[in-house]
């Protein structure tokens, strides 16, 4: 007996097919980062775009794609997505991790752009800042593809304080404060005796008569 023909064969409909070809197909390995530092997640590439939320240092992210440039890249944190400036993401790779913005080739993360109406409308519909989205789709018509991020600059080194340098000795100044007596040196009374003294021989009778003679 050939068993062989006592199987039956069930035929394949195109929902079974469809069903064993995703079995078979490889799993997508989304690519994370993780935040080098706190940084808003904007509802579009560029900070003129409303914040959606403050992403704190050290979370880590699902990134879907980058601009042109990886610049901005597409990424989710939780149940809010946006886009965030590539160089404050983090991802690992064979010799260490790397950042976003200048290794994304090299990760293998896609270029996508940034489509101003299905994307606020699949995101962004109950945000508050939703009623202007006739302004911010101008600025992307302006901008299709986002402006570059400001260059990040360090805060400025603390300075050391300034160095006192002492004073030459030629300037010190007696204790206290002290000056000399005025006068310039010179006797009291301008250099005159003392009183309406008169040299001896020199008196007169109070009555005004001439000493008598022959005393000489």
């Amino acid at each position: 007996m050939d068993v062989r023909k006592s199987v039956p064969t069930v035929p394949l409909t195109g929902a079974v097919l469809a069903v064993v070809l995703t079995a078979w197909a490889p799993v997508a390995v989304a690519l994370t980062a993780t935040l080098s530092a706190h940084a808003h997640l904007r509802a579009g590439p560029s900070i003129e775009y409303p914040s959606v939320v403050m992403m704190p240092a050290g979370a880590v992210v699902e990134v879907f794609g980058c601009e042109q440039g990886y610049n901005w890249c597409d990424v989710q944190l939780g149940a809010d997505r946006g886009w965030v400036d590539g160089v404050f993401l983090q991802a690992a790779a064979p010799g260490g991790p790397v950042v976003v913005s200048s290794s994304a080739g090299v990760l293998g993360i896609p270029t996508v752009s940034f489509v101003f109406n299905s994307y606020w409308g699949n995101y962004y519909s109950g945000r508050p800042w939703y009623g202007r989205r006739d302004f911010y789709y101008k600025y992307w018509n302006r901008y299709p593809h986002g402006r570059p991020p400001p260059l990040y600059r360090p805060p400025p080194s603390v300075r050391p304080p300034p160095v006192v340098r002492p004073r030459p000795p030629g300037n010190v100044r007696p204790p206290g404060g002290e000056r000399p007596p005025a006068g310039n040196g010179k006797p009291p009374g301008n250099g005159r005796p003392p009183g309406n003294d008169k040299p001896p021989g020199s008196d007169k009778p109070s009555d005004g008569s001439q000493p008598p003679r022959g005393s000489e």
